[in-house]
């Protein structure tokens, strides 16, 4: 067997836990990963399999529609060979990123088996491998990967070179062996110390790991910004050393947790972060304020796409930087200017606002040839930013470098040279940007009221960052013929997605939690389903596509007709719900 179906085995596995119909019992969640994990993703697969079923999306007719185009479909062929490997398609599966020391950095892959004496027999027919036994368990090397399995569980390592893998000698290079095949001693010691880990060195004992576990999502994240950063290679000296070692500060004890729900409608990702104590005594510091909603309100649109408001002080930054030990090469780099690091962080605030509204995509005569028509999107925006400390900004605005630029005329600082289109207003109160003067004016007077639904609106409040993205405004304004899609294709590209949604809530003293929304347009079936099903008629017409091309240039022999499968120009019709 080639390397890449052993490598590949554990991860079809995992793909294949969205197909397969049938309840487990929870798993022991982090039982075999390491506290030293950096990143750590885990599949739910009872719910997802729930969620399959309702809909009557069972394995069988999904392998169904995918041989129905192409029988030698080698997802296909892996799936169905998943089934009958002893793996425990049933049960959820961890796949997660280990720094390690000596060039041990890997990735493994966790899940369950059904019957152990059926994966062995797999693994010998598939991998014309030799079986070796470890202290409780066997396993198999193929090259930078290997595969342990006991009676109950299957854990798959595979080495990540971290650094140069060739070591040069005049002009020649020469790979340098790793991973298992390389150093097989240590990697089995690898394998058994995943085994045999005690509860107190998984990292399901730490508790933003058990946290985001408890949420149970569908798919769940988990990272370590300390572990991550572990990752780079090379022992640093100097200035750089300095640098390692404050980044380290800032990254120690700071986790990212996400939890993904597919739901009626929308998928709903749950995110908190933990900032570390260094962080947190800077957060502290300065503290978020909740968004300026009235920066969005004044916005005199009702066809607004997109937004993002925040709101944080920007003197946060510089501490973060002191502590990376980089403030003084900034200074220095601001020397010829007259100003500090501190000077432009007190100049402006965080509270900034971005708008769109209005995307278009429009044909005109090209600029360099009025004859020809080009296509290019048009928009309308503003960008907002609120002025800080006004002593500070003045002395910015003082400079030779930005003085040469604008003009100080009563309040406002003018435009030296014409900007074209793009609109400017600057005073000790705010910097205001705009794609046009008289969209920048109304704004600027605040006579105008924005159109949003108020679920977006309500969204943004009390917030201290929001952001919306409408794709359906987006979609549905690119004309049919940029797209190159045919009807069919094009009305379920447009009737798929609605709109996105990112609020960020004030942080409570130990985490910050963040809630994004993906809403789609039928909100009477679950998202996943909807994705299962568009993505078949996508492969559908991607296939039938490649038959026209093909036939198109003469080579219509070499794609055999069950790679075709028509296309639907309806919606697929919803099974009847199995037992």
């Amino acid at each position: 067997m080639k390397r890449t179906t052993t490598r590949a085995l554990l991860m079809i596995s995992g793909a294949a836990v969205l197909l397969l119909t049938a309840c487990s019992k929870a798993p022991e969640g982090g039982k075999h990963i390491p506290k030293t994990a950096a990143l750590v993703f885990t599949i739910n697969s009872k719910q997802i399999q729930e969620k399959l079923i309702t809909e009557g999306l069972s394995v069988d007719k999904i392998f169904e529609a995918v041989q129905g185009q192409d029988s030698t479909n080698e997802m296909t062929k892996a799936l169905k060979e998943a089934q009958n490997s002893g793996v425990d398609l049933k049960g959820d599966v961890s796949i997660a990123l280990i720094p390690g020391e000596k060039g041990k950095s890997y990735a493994t892959a966790v899940a369950k088996l059904d019957d152990a004496g059926k994966f062995e027999t797999f693994m010998k027919e598939k991998s014309k491998k030799e079986i070796k036994s470890g202290t409780d368990f066997k396993y198999i090397i193929d090259g930078e990967g290997m595969i342990g399995f006991n009676k109950e569980t299957v854990i798959g390592i595979f080495s990540i070179n971290q650094g140069n893998k060739y070591d040069f000698t005049g002009d020649v290079g020469t790979q340098t062996p790793s991973g298992p095949s390389a150093d097989e001693k240590g990697w089995v010691e690898v394998l058994n110390g995943l085994f045999h880990l005690k509860a107190d060195e998984s990292v399901g004992t730490i508790e933003s790991f058990k946290a985001v576990q408890k949420e149970k999502g569908d798919v769940s994240f988990w990272m370590s910004s300390e572990q991550i950063y572990a990752f780079n290679p090379g022992t640093p000296a100097g200035v750089a050393a300095l640098v390692t070692t404050n980044i380290k500060k800032l990254t120690t004890g700071s986790y990212q947790t996400a939890a993904v729900h597919f739901e009626n409608g929308k998928i709903t990702v749950n995110s908190l972060s933990y900032a570390g104590k260094e962080m947190q005594d800077i957060m502290k510091k300065y503290p978020m304020e909740k968004v300026n909603i009235a920066s969005l309100e004044n916005y005199p649109s009702e066809n607004v796409f997109g937004f993002a408001l925040m709101n944080f002080d920007l003197r946060m930054l510089g501490d973060i930087i002191k502590l990376m030990g980089m403030d003084g090469f900034a200074n220095m780099g601001l020397a010829e200017t007259g100003l500090t690091l501190d000077d432009l962080l007190k100049a402006f605030t965080g509270e900034i606002a971005v708008i769109g509204s209005d995307f278009s995509v429009v044909s005109k005569a090209s600029e360099w040839d009025s004859s020809y028509k080009v296509t290019k999107p048009e928009v309308k925006w503003v960008f907002n930013m609120k002025v800080g400390d006004k002593a500070a900004f003045e002395k910015v605005m003082n400079t030779p470098m930005v003085g040469q630029m604008f003009t100080k005329q009563g309040n406002e600082y003018v435009p030296n040279q014409p900007l074209g289109e793009l609109a400017v207003s600057i005073n000790d109160k705010r910097i205001l940007a705009a794609s046009d003067n008289g969209l920048l004016t109304s704004y600027a007077d605040g006579k105008s009221k924005v159109k949003l639904d108020e679920g977006i609106l309500s969204k943004a409040k009390g917030n201290v960052m929001s952001m919306y993205l409408s794709v359906e405004k987006l979609v549905n304004n690119i004309p049919a013929e940029e797209m190159k899609l045919p009807d069919s294709v094009l009305n379920d590209v447009k009737g798929l997605l609605k709109d996105f949604t990112v609020a960020t809530e004030p942080n409570n003293g130990s985490s910050q939690r963040s809630t994004l929304e993906l809403n789609f347009k039928n909100e009477n079936q679950n998202t996943l389903v909807q994705i299962v099903n568009f993505s078949k008629k996508m492969f559908a017409y991607y296939s039938a596509h490649k038959k026209e091309q093909a036939a198109a240039w003469g080579n219509d022999t070499m794609v055999t007709d069950s790679t075709v499968m028509a296309v639907d120009t309806t919606a697929a019709p919803v099974a009847a719900p199995t037992n």
